[in-house]
């Protein structure tokens, strides 16, 4: 500004210096800051993964473009800067950020020079796809399964949380749907009324529907805590299904390597539970004791209270704020749709989970698009085991599925020489 008078440009100094703090924060140099930030942090992902040069300008563009896919599935596993799950918009942006590190060297873009064989646009389009799902609902993840575990060995038997969560570990084996198992409210949800004037029954599982058998499938008839050594497993009848199938019996084996997500035991819990606090036959067995009342006093397990459970651990798991929209993505669907995910990987056919969890539809195989969140967060400890993968007939025949574009990363391709 050397061409203004000394005069003019001491006026204006106080002025110019709030044009430089506005230039500062302004649109473009936010957005430069922001690809810098992107572009350290994919920098920092290489040295984690021991990758000296981040741009590999010696190797060739196909392990390029595989290393960026890495990266992407990282950032969608939640592995941000903030480190919270982000969307496919942002995702384009880290890649954009990335992409301008090999153009600085004069470098192919890893992406378009791959052609057809480009791992990361399919990885960003099948996220886009998921996020497009209507009322999507996310599954436990085993992060948040573990705290569970963790958590309810503080709790009461009959509490609350103890009782909800032995629901889960049934239910991500069953997939029950909300209806077969709690209640909306306090009052119990029966069957409609119909004009042969049957009596109307809960619509949610009873005592009776748990028949529980020893290692000779015989029915063991009298349930007390001495017998649970004996219990090989549970037969669970669905009196009444949303796919019309009513009365259908499932068995369901007894996992003697893994006792603490065990579904027979957890269904002899819930069903010891009900005996313990004197629940009616013809009652619903979702229950819990609540505390500071009498000894046999129950209340009925709600959706709403489910809900609330899963997004309290949700957010301790993630890291969430209570008011994080992410949160409204767990409710009590969240553990059906565990079920059909623990079942995919598990590399079950779609038919295999359609049939295995009594599906009417096809319109689950929008919950399995989340194969890439999961892998990280995935242990075998929590895997779906092999006693709850029986034969089944099946629609189109095949029990097992091919690998996913995900799964296929698994597999890089060959380093330079």
């Amino acid at each position: 500004m050397s061409s203004l008078h000394p005069e003019s440009r001491a006026y204006l100094s106080n002025l110019g210096r709030i044009i430089a703090r506005h230039r500062g924060r302004s649109s473009s140099s936010k957005q430069a800051t922001t690809r810098k930030s992107r572009q350290v942090h994919y920098i920092k992902f290489c040295k984690e993964a021991n990758i000296k040069d981040p741009c590999l300008a010696h190797a060739p563009v196909e392990t390029r473009n595989y290393v960026l896919a890495c990266f992407v599935v990282y950032l969608i596993q939640g592995h941000t800067i903030q480190s919270t799950f982000i969307k496919s918009s942002t995702i384009s942006g880290y890649v954009d950020a990335v992409i301008a590190l090999h153009s600085q060297r004069h470098l192919p873009t890893p992406t378009t020079a791959c052609g057809a064989d480009d791992l990361v646009q399919p990885l960003i389009t099948s996220l886009r796809s998921y996020e497009s799902v209507p009322d999507r609902r996310e599954m436990i993840y085993d992060n948040m399964f573990n705290l569970m575990l963790k958590a309810s060995k503080l709790n009461p038997t009959d509490s609350l949380d103890s009782a909800i969560l032995d629901w889960i570990i049934l239910g991500r084996v069953t997939g029950a749907r909300k209806s077969e198992w709690c209640q909306d409210s306090q009052t119990v949800k029966l069957t409609p009324q119909n004009l042969q004037n049957i009596p109307q029954q809960p619509l949610a599982f009873i005592r009776d529907d748990f028949t529980f058998l020893d290692s000779q499938d015989r029915i063991i008839h009298a349930i007390t805590p001495s017998s649970i050594s004996s219990v090989s497993s549970v037969t669970i009848r669905w009196r009444f299904q949303k796919n019309n199938n009513n009365g259908e019996k499932i068995p369901f084996a007894r996992d003697k390597s893994r006792p603490s997500i065990c579904p027979v035991l957890a269904a002899l819990r819930i069903y010891l539970r009900a005996q313990r606090l004197n629940l009616p036959a013809d009652a619903p067995l979702a229950i819990y004791h609540p505390p500071n009342s009498s000894n046999n006093s129950f209340l009925y397990i709600t959706s709403s209270q489910v809900t609330t459970y899963l997004r309290r651990f949700a957010q301790a798991a993630f890291g969430l704020k209570k008011t994080d929209p992410m949160l409204q993505k767990w409710s009590c669907h969240s553990i059906r749709v565990t079920a059909a995910n623990l079942l995919h990987r598990a590399k079950m056919s779609d038919s295999y989970i359609q049939t295995r969890l009594r599906w009417k539809s096809t319109a689950f195989l929008e919950y399995l698009r989340n194969t890439f969140y999961t892998a990280k967060l995935h242990t075998e400890a929590l895997a779906i085991s092999p006693v709850h993968l029986p034969p089944l007939e099946t629609s189109d025949g095949p029990r097992h599925r091919n690998p996913t574009h995900f799964e296929q990363l698994t597999t890089p391709p060959a380093a330079a020489a």
